[in-house]
This record gives structure tokens, sequence and C-alpha cells, in this order.
């Protein structure tokens, strides 16, 4: 499987490049106010939330036929059009009902776009190199999301309709989607193993996907709420949150960055440093009376968080087998969505039993990434992934 020395660099960047619109559909996230100004009376949260749901939809798709049915360079193509043209098409008309459609058509596009850099880094890349290019993967993902709401935030102050602009930045995923590698490993296109019968995908990747609904869910309600929090402590407003949330993108780029490195320190303790770091970064948060103290929470946070998605995928490269790569990167990656998507849920469950559903979120959060660090300090995934399968593999 290791075809390190056959990818370019400008295959390795097209790679990269797929990761920089994964957080697209944020965009319109500095833009709500304007929004619902502008549609008043409308409940302008589904402009931001409803493409999520369209992501899992699609990235299940997505699993089923990438490099199977579709060619990945095929897929990544047509996934970006649909992206673009979805983001952008709003700042052309005033209709509600029409910007709900094309944001269910860009989340639809994101959502086919989604397992495809991290299932071609799976496939293509192993040990060292893999973890780094995971980390990459990350780094870029965040780094495209800070740059796209600050496209979105600029250009909603010049009209309600211009902030949709801010996706014409997903042009340059296109583009390079021609230039993507495509794996020469048969064992890729094809849903049998090398010994003839249908491969199916490892128990290990149903795990994964229910840590990262778990953690999703869990954290979105800190990322949706920290503007309330922030007003109810006095520690600033909008704009301080928003300075908040971008230290914990920046903070998640830094560990994309570091990645490669702190795997190859921690190794099986990569996924207990993450979730420590970011029960910590809660229990700041929670505990915090002041800007600065809720901004150290974030950017542990962020980087926890970081390190521990590139150490799932990881895990996803050892625990099944080659030719359901594809379809195991795209259940993890709709898990990641769909807790996002499930924080509504989870938040009015808090208030019927709680009354209250800001600081008892941060309390559960706090208890359930201690308990999942501690679970991950006794359990080695990796060790056992590879004595039960007797996969062996570089990166730890």
């Amino acid at each position: 499987m290791n075809e390190n020395k056959q990818i370019k660099p400008i295959q390795s960047a097209a790679i990269l490049a797929i990761f920089l619109g994964a957080m697209a559909f944020t965009v319109v996230t500095p833009a709500m106010a304007t929004l619902a100004q502008h549609f008043e009376g409308k409940d302008v949260s589904w402009i931001s939330t409803l493409p999520t749901l369209f992501v899992v939809i699609a990235t299940m798709i997505s699993g089923t036929i990438m490099g199977k049915r579709v060619k990945y360079r095929t897929l990544a193509i047509v996934s970006s059009v649909l992206s673009l043209l979805g983001g952008c098409a709003p700042a052309f008309f005033d209709s509600y009902t029409g910007t709900l459609i094309c944001r269910a058509i860009m989340g639809f596009g994101l959502g086919l776009m989604a397992p495809l850099g991290n299932a071609l880094i799976i496939g293509l890349y192993e040990g060292k190199k893999q973890a780094s290019m995971l980390g990459y993967g990350t780094l870029f993902m965040n780094a495209g999301g800070i740059i796209m709401q600050m496209l979105g935030g600029s250009l909603a102050e010049l009209g309600w309709n211009k902030t949709f602009y801010g996706h014409a930045f997903l042009v340059i995923g296109l583009v390079m989607s021609f230039f993507l590698p495509e794996p020469d490993n048969v064992s890729y296109q094809k849903d049998t193993g090398s010994d003839g019968t249908k491969a199916k995908v490892s128990g290990s990747v149903w795990v994964i996907a229910l840590v990262v609904f778990i953690f999703g869910m869990l954290n979105y309600p800190i990322m949706m709420n920290l503007s309330v929090l922030f007003e109810a402590r006095s520690a600033g407003g909008a704009a301080a949150a928003g300075t908040s949330l971008s230290l914990y993108t920046v903070a998640g780029c830094a560990a994309g960055l570091l990645f490669g490195k702190i795997f190859q320190m921690a190794k099986r303790w990569c996924l207990s440093l993450g979730y420590v770091l970011s029960a910590l970064g809660a229990l700041f948060v929670y505990v915090g009376q002041s800007a600065a103290v809720m901004t150290i929470g974030l950017i542990l946070i962020g980087f926890g968080f970081s390190v521990i998605m590139p150490a799932c995928l990881s895990w996803i490269g050892i625990s099944t087998a080659p030719e359901t790569i594809a379809l195991a990167t795209s259940i993890v990656m709709a898990a990641t969505n769909l807790g996002s998507f499930a924080s509504s849920l989870w938040l009015q469950i808090l208030k019927m039993v709680t009354g209250e559903n800001l600081y008892s979120a941060i309390v559960a959060e706090i208890i359930v990434l201690f308990v999942t660090a501690v679970i991950f300090a006794v359990y080695n995934p990796f060790n056992a992934v590879k004595k039960d399968t007797g996969t062996a593999t570089g990166a730890v």
C-alpha cells in the first residue's frame, strides 16, 4: 500500500486543497445578524445549520461510490462545482426559500467532498508521512475556515447578499481537483478483498464514529452559545466571542501542523492527550469569568480536537481492510457532522432535565471528555488493532 514515493508535490497539494473548503458552510456565521435583519420574521438559523444535515447524507453516499463507481478525481470535481454554485447562488436573488435550497445543494457538495482528502491520505501514505499529512489536512481545514469566515464577515458589511460571494474561495479546490492522484491499487476500486470475498467495515470504525459523534454533540453547544456566555459574564459581546472562536481555529491549525510530531512522540497516549486538553479547555470556559480565561479554554479545546480527529483517522487506517477505507472514512466524517446537528436535541434534553442548557452543557462535556481520556489511557486502540488483525503500521 505504500505509494509515498509515487506522489508528486502537485498531487499532495491537490489533496490538501480539498480540506480548504471543508468549513465553507461557516461563511455565513459572522453575518447571521445581517441575515436576520434582512429576512425579518424568518428563522435564519436554518441558513447556518441546514447544510450540515445534507453534508451527513452526501458523505455516506460518497463513501459507497468513491473509488468504486466514480473516480476520486471525478467526484472531487463534481462536489466542488456543486459547493461553489450552491454557495454563491444566493448572492444573485432575494428569496429565503431559495437561499435554503442553495444551502442544501452546497451542503450536499461539501458532503461528497468531505471524506475524499482523508481517504486518499490513508490509502496513499503510511507511517510518519501519513500522520503528517493527516495533520496538515486539519491545518488546511482550519485555515480555510478562518479565511472564509473573514471573507463572509467583511462582505456582509457591503450587503447581506454579498456574504455569499465568500464561497468563491472554493474555486481553488475546483482547480486543484484536476491534479488529484488516483490510487493504483485495485483493492481501492473494488468491494472485495484479495481472497475474493466481500470486504466488511471493521467494528472499530463504528466505535470511532461513536467517539467523534459524542465529541461533536457535546462541543458544538460551546461554540454556538459562546457569545451568550460572554454577555452573561460581562466579558464582552459578539466581537470578543468571535475573536475567541478565531483563536480556537488558530489553535487547530497549530495542532494540525504539529500532529506528525505529536503522534510520533505520544503514540498510544495521543487520544488521551487530546481529550485531556479538550476537557481542561471546557473547564477553563466553565470557571472563567473573563474573556482571557475563556479564550484560553477555547484554545485548549481547539488544539485538543485537532489532535483527536487525525488520531482517529489513523486508527481507521490500521483497523479496517484497505478496500473499505473510503466507506469507513465517510462513516466517521458523517458522524462528526451528525454530532453537531444533534447538539440542538442535546440542548433541549438538558433544558428539560436541568432547567437550563448553558452551563449544564459545559459540565456534561467536562465530565464525558475526562472519562474518555481515562478510557483511552487504559485501552490502547492502536495496539489492540495490531494484535487482533495482525496489521503492522509504522504510524505507532
